[in-house]
């Protein structure tokens, strides 16, 4: 086995290239036959569960092979994690005197580890935001998506690049470290897959002087084929996500570029590291199935409830909504069990059902909140809103009620709310019917 790192980066390839060379083909004689035809979407998402189940399965032998071939790399640091804790830990101690930190735009990295590294005294910066500047968003909700997966760009995702770690000095290097979330990795052979949609994860492999890649165990797969098809599907079923992600940056965020940062005047150290950060307990309990998950983003597509979560230092899913809650971070009450995001996973998780079971272990360890129980008396409210119509309709008008309200129910203070009547329907009907 080769010491050397392979890092193979997939982008996406520009439709009118591809169809620029069908038509050659068919124009220099080819006969249609010759050109490869698409897989339908089924057959990719049967192909994907297959993968997936099959890294569920051997979990424990994929992260003991991993962690012996990588040993055999030389030059890279290892480091299996536990938690995220130890993640961060381990990044303050190999930093030095370095403290800034460049991240893609994973999961991994900005929700699991970015707090604790700026907790850590690090400037971390989004190199992915910087790529592309909006003067205002242009896809507000999911009936402005312009319907990608109908348009047979299954073809569109392919490798771009592969290179290999350089530890030698670089004049172009600069003191910063980049740390990495990894979208796939094959233990066969080690090759690392990145998904990048712009040139922010070439320029960090390029440019930093430390690089630390953060592979989640659910992102080990047995083989460089099987690699390469999840960083690909990550792509194919995460298109529309990515544009309905494309928003103006927020003014106070830094560039790499802007930050006058000293070149690099030492070899560049390349570091991995393998984070449990409980995935394995995901897959012995009733939550397993969120372990197949490839963080295509899909279910964020038509989700209903996402525009009210833009407050995150991190791009808002179902799925990673549920996992906080199965944390016991927060609990889940904002969503509707729509099915939107079960209809739009290619792996047909049944988020709204999981979010109903970890809705039912949050209460069971923390009680129903006090707006629950003052909700789930509607009878009540209802008759106590008859019997005082009036009183109740001009209280719902006054602006500091409608505060106290929000806070005690939970109600926007600006939802417009239906109004009582003095008179019930049975009433009504027995006088008019």
């Amino acid at each position: 086995m080769s010491r050397d790192l392979p890092i193979w980066i997939l982008e996406p390839e520009q439709t009118e290239t591809r169809e620029l060379t069908a038509r050659k083909l068919l124009e220099g004689g080819q006969k249609r036959a010759y050109l490869p035809e698409a897989a339908s979407l089924d057959e990719v998402k049967q192909q994907l569960k297959r993968i997936r189940e099959d890294a569920a399965s051997n979990i424990d032998q994929f992260s003991r092979e991993l962690e012996t071939n990588m040993r055999l790399k030389g030059e890279i640091k290892l480091k299996k994690a536990v938690d995220n804790t130890e993640a961060v830990s381990y990044i303050a101690r190999i930093s030095d005197d370095i403290k800034t930190i460049s991240t893609n735009n994973s999961s991994i990295v900005t929700r699991e580890l970015k707090p604790g590294l700026i907790v850590n005294g690090f400037t971390v910066v989004n190199s992915y935001l910087n790529e592309f500047d909006v003067e205002e968003r242009k896809i507000l909700d999911y009936w402005d998506l312009p319907h990608l997966e109908e348009k047979n760009l299954i073809g569109s995702f392919d490798v771009s690049r592969k290179m290999k770690i350089d530890r030698a000095v670089d004049v172009e290097a600069k003191k910063y470290m980049a740390v990495l979330g990894v979208n796939a990795v094959s233990v066969e052979d080690t090759t690392i897959f990145f998904l990048q949609h712009f040139s922010n994860i070439y320029k960090d492999l390029e440019e930093a002087e430390r690089i630390v890649l953060v592979v989640g165990l659910d992102k080990l797969v047995r083989s460089k084929q099987d690699a390469a098809f999840v960083a690909k599907c990550m792509g194919i079923f995460g298109m529309e996500s990515v544009v309905l992600a494309i928003e103006p940056k927020p003014s106070e965020m830094p560039a790499i570029d802007k930050l006058l940062l000293a070149p690099s005047d030492r070899e560049r150290e390349f570091h991995l590291i393998i984070l449990d950060n409980g995935r394995t307990k995901l897959l012995q309990g009733e939550f397993r199935d969120l372990f197949l998950c490839i963080g295509c983003r899909a279910c964020n597509n038509h989700c209903p409830i996402r525009r009210f979560f833009n407050d995150v230092d991190y791009i808002w899913t179902p799925k990673n909504y549920l996992v906080q809650s199965i944390e016991g971070i927060s609990s889940n009450d904002t969503c509707l069990h729509c099915e939107a995001c079960r209809l739009e996973c290619p792996l047909d998780i049944d988020l709204p059902g999981l979010m109903w079971k970890a809705k039912i272990d949050y209460i069971s360890k923390h009680s129903r909140p006090f707006y629950h129980k003052v909700l789930g008396m509607p009878e009540i409210l209802a008759k106590l809103g008859t019997a005082f119509a009036s009183l109740a309709n001009w209280l719902m008008g006054v602006k500091l009620v409608r505060i106290a309200t929000e806070f005690i129910t939970g109600i926007d203070r600006r939802t417009t709310l239906p109004r009582f009547n003095s008179q019930t329907f049975r009433e009504w009907f027995k006088k008019n019917g």
